[in-house]
């Protein structure tokens, strides 16, 4: 039960290149340098970087100002609503729509989360990928992680939580869904230890025959020891082909918070470093997929 992958638009080694965040960090400083208040091309590219260097708050003032100038600039509307949470207006057209919260557990929950990786982290397998199959394989190009093998006391308490916060916090339309009826799901418990990561892809595929076509909602819970023992593992969310340049919005893997979004969306996972052998001081997911039940 893995994700599908797909053929990156660039090459993975210019896009692993051009989204490290010392590289956006001199786009922005050299953007700024020469950015006019009427320059409303280079006011939109100064809201994706702030985005893409994971500065959300700042990316959402950028966005609102951009709306106070112009109030039918879509990118805009979308954008400002994509980062204060509010539904996703229709026809907007913008940044690939995400929806994040955090602090999701108590305290009671974490440790019970917990519990439940550490007492079956024997079960630690490497995961897979689809790559045209109806079976996962193992390939290192595209991704390094590890699946707990056994996750079923997981998935009996976290689904039907999940679909209760889905409904409670108004999820879809922030994705701009509308409802549907949910059929299969999903769930596994990924880690990543030092050198893992995942290679921009899809969740769904396109070819209907595909195990992952129907696939409509990607979640990811993050949750890992404190003070946390790993750096990068980040998610950078692409948005969609068409705007002319690489734009992307950067989600740090913020223990104990829940993010969804489409899973036709692409993706990456930034590569971890972890100095401890310990896969248990690495980066840890609860991650899965809601299917379309009326597309299966």
């Amino acid at each position: 039960m893995t994700d599908a992958p797909a053929s990156p638009p660039l090459p993975p080694a210019f896009v692993e290149r051009m989204t490290q965040p010392a590289v956006l960090e001199q786009f922005l400083a050299g953007l700024e340098r020469r950015l006019t208040p009427t320059d409303r091309t280079g006011l939109h590219r100064r809201a994706s970087l702030f985005r893409g260097l994971g500065r959300g708050a700042e990316a959402a003032e950028a966005y609102r100002a951009l709306l106070d100038a112009d109030p039918d600039d879509r990118a805009a509307q979308a954008g400002a609503a994509i980062f204060t949470g509010a539904p996703l207006p229709e026809g907007a057209r913008g940044p690939t729509p995400f929806a994040q919260l955090t602090d999701v557990f108590s305290a009671d929950q974490q440790e019970r989360l917990w519990r439940s990786l550490t007492d079956d982290s024997a079960s630690l397998t490497p995961a897979g990928v689809y790559t045209g199959g109806t079976q996962p394989r193992v390939d290192g190009e595209t991704r390094v992680a590890q699946l707990l093998e056994r996750a079923d006391s997981v998935r009996a308490w976290f689904l039907p939580w999940l679909e209760e916060v889905i409904a409670r916090a108004e999820i879809l339309p922030r994705l701009g869904l509308a409802p549907f009826a949910v059929g299969r799901r999903e769930l596994q418990v990924t880690g990543h230890s030092d050198g893992g990561f995942f290679s921009v892809h899809s969740d769904a595929a396109a070819n209907p025959d595909a195990p992952t076509w129907a696939r409509q909602v990607t979640f990811i819970y993050y949750f890992h020891r404190l003070p946390r023992r790993f750096t990068g593992g980040d998610l950078l969310l692409f948005d969609p082909p068409g705007g002319g340049d690489l734009s992307f919005t950067r989600i740090d893997p913020t223990h104990n918070s829940l993010v969804f979004f489409q899973s036709t969306h692409l993706h990456t996972v930034t590569r971890v470093q972890c100095p401890s052998p310990d896969p248990l001081d690495g980066r840890w997911t609860v991650n899965g997929w809601l299917h379309r039940a009326e597309a299966e």
